[in-house]
């Protein structure tokens, strides 16, 4: 008597959507239903309904196999609905962008036809690392707002603005220079001197009158 009025239901249903079911097709939601409790049933038959529409259909005769493939496309939505608590994803697998100063944005390694990571590099690697992460750090830098150049007609135009200067402009001046703003890393090059080095080059520095930071 159940499966009378379930029949009837779907069959209903299909109707009121301008399809009608062929009898294999109904024995087969009957079947697919049954199973389910009474308050999901009009949801799952919505859905199955909105899968049928969904393919190329020649006529109103809806068959077994348009309802088979209906019925898959529904379960395949539910597993893409369902979160994830928890991933686990190696370090290999993991896209990797680097950022690109002339274009000014992060493209795909593999776009560049960088070679594939290892587990164990070789000792140019180091140096590749160190400068990565300078050009991160000096693009992010730049974006800030004491360091973008005023906008003609903006509110900040009063606001004194800031320029970074690579290293080849200290080496390359002739004259005595002012204040002077570059970002680079500190490394001790000699025993005792000390060097500020970027991409560009590095310079000694003299820090007899620095101030310190330390206590």
């Amino acid at each position: 008597m159940a499966a009378v009025k379930l029949k009837n239901n779907v069959v209903s249903s299909f109707r009121m959507h301008g399809l009608t079911l062929r009898s294999d097709a109904s024995r087969y939601l009957v079947e697919i239903l049954t199973p389910v409790s009474l308050d999901e049933r009009g949801k799952w038959l919505d859905r199955i309904i909105e899968g049928v529409h969904k393919q190329s259909l020649t006529s109103a005769m809806v068959g077994r196999e348009e309802c088979e493939a209906a019925v898959q496309d529904c379960n395949s939505e539910q597993q893409e609905d369902t979160d994830a608590v928890f991933n686990v994803i190696d370090a290999f697998s993991v896209p990797r962008f680097s950022y690109v100063k002339d274009r000014k944005k992060f493209i795909k390694d593999t776009d560049l036809a960088k070679p594939t990571p290892r587990l164990h590099g070789v000792p140019t690697d180091k140096a590749t690392m160190f400068r990565e992460r300078y050009t991160l750090l000096h693009q992010r830098t730049l974006r800030h707002p004491l360091f973008t150049p005023p906008i003609l007609g903006s509110t900040d135009t009063d606001t004194t603005k800031f320029q970074l200067k690579p290293v080849e402009y200290l080496i390359g001046s002739t004259t005595k220079l002012g204040n002077v703003l570059v970002l680079g890393m500190l490394v001790q090059l000699k025993e005792g001197k000390w060097f500020l080095e970027d991409p560009t080059g590095h310079i000694q520095l003299d820090l007899a009158e620095a101030i310190s930071f330390y206590h």
